[in-house]
């Protein structure tokens, strides 16, 4: 019978093995790379508590077949400052049991909020037996596709179809799709609009957030170092595509907002954020889809802001309920209650990045 215990810096070279025996693609990335994106989240992210730690589960012979990675982050709940857990990339390489006492050690931590936003569906079973609860408005995900050749090419390789092998011809959608997208509909055509746009800085964003989401009760509290740090980590994460923040302004120099995604040319990009009002929101979705079109993304993808669903529906976007779930677990039914009513400010930004 084995333990869960705190994630030691020693044990990071078992680790960096369960991760590649259990996610053969990590061994695209050299042990040394493995090693520092384990030291750098786990232990030197700008908001580490020692008690709020990663976790593994270690046998009785002293092998780790269990991992959890922990990141806390710092959020303000109706003028406190509260401490929210994000749990993200578990791995476990023995039985259920030994996943049920991690998370079960996860969420009898020190936390006010524990939280992970990338759970499939195995976990929400999981965090039920242990009083969590999945917040649905939290866990639809919004599709536009910015190419419809491409895609349906893309999409039928991914099936392995067999009309695939027939009509994979790259060159000709890419020609193709730059005609569909010359046709005078806003489904087919994306714009640039009439706007002045720059790289986010860390103290734009650091000035204006809380102008966007003063309304909410529960919302996030960042300070230069932890944004650089974020920033910095998202920018040499090459995986996933190159980062890209842009700032929106009118041409009166007004502030109408800003988005966060890894742009992906011929695939998929990931949207981690966007900053708007609802007078502004439709100007920075065009900002946004033709960003991301004229440098070559094929669709884009993002975690719907429910406050956001009738302008996404109306810009021809796809949901998908269930993608991944948010599922969290509090003592304190006011905290959950924000994120089930909306109340809260929490994007993918303050989720699982996935970073290693």
């Amino acid at each position: 019978m084995g333990k869960v215990r705190t994630f030691n810096i020693q044990d990071i070279p078992q680790v960096i093995d369960l991760n590649i025996r259990l996610f053969p693609g990590s061994s695209g990335l050299s042990r040394e790379k493995q090693e520092f994106l384990f030291a750098e989240v786990c232990f030197r992210n700008p908001w580490y508590h020692p008690d709020i730690s990663s976790l593994v589960y270690e046998e009785n012979d002293g092998r780790v077949t269990g991992f959890l990675c922990v990141v806390p982050r710092h959020f303000s709940f109706n003028g406190q400052t509260i401490t929210v857990a994000v749990g993200q990339h578990i791995m476990v390489d023995r039985t259920a049991l030994a996943s049920l006492q991690i998370f079960k050690k996860f969420l009898d931590g020190p936390q006010d909020l524990s939280i992970t936003d990338m759970a499939i569906d195995l976990a929400k079973p999981i965090w039920g037996r242990f009083g969590g609860t999945t917040i649905y408005t939290h866990s639809i995900y919004w599709r536009r596709v910015l190419r419809p050749l491409s895609f349906a090419s893309s999409f039928l390789k991914k099936e392995k179809s067999i009309l695939h092998s027939f009509i994979n011809i790259n060159p000709l959608w890419t020609t193709l799709d730059s005609i569909v997208n010359r046709i005078p509909s806003e489904m087919l055509h994306f714009k640039l609009p009439n706007v002045i746009s720059e790289e986010l800085s860390t103290n734009e964003f650091l000035q204006n957030l809380h102008h966007f989401d003063k309304d909410k009760k529960l919302f996030p509290v960042y300070t230069a170092d932890s944004l650089n740090w974020l920033f910095t980590r998202l920018t040499q994460e090459g995986r996933f595509g190159v980062f890209q923040k842009t700032l929106v302004r009118d041409t009166d120099n007004k502030i109408l907002g800003w988005y966060l995604y890894n742009l992906k040319p011929k695939g998929r990009s990931e949207v981690l954020q966007i900053i708007a009002r609802k007078d502004s929101i439709n100007t920075i979705l065009d900002h946004l889809f033709y960003n991301a079109w004229k440098k070559g993304s094929i669709e884009l993808c993002g975690r719907l802001d429910p406050q956001f669903t009738k302008e996404f529906g109306n810009k021809y976007s796809l949901f998908m309920p269930g993608r991944n779930w948010m599922l969290a677990h509090s003592k304190h039914p006011e905290l959950i209650n924000a994120l089930h009513t909306n109340e809260a400010h929490h994007t993918r930004l303050e989720g699982d990045l996935w970073f290693l």
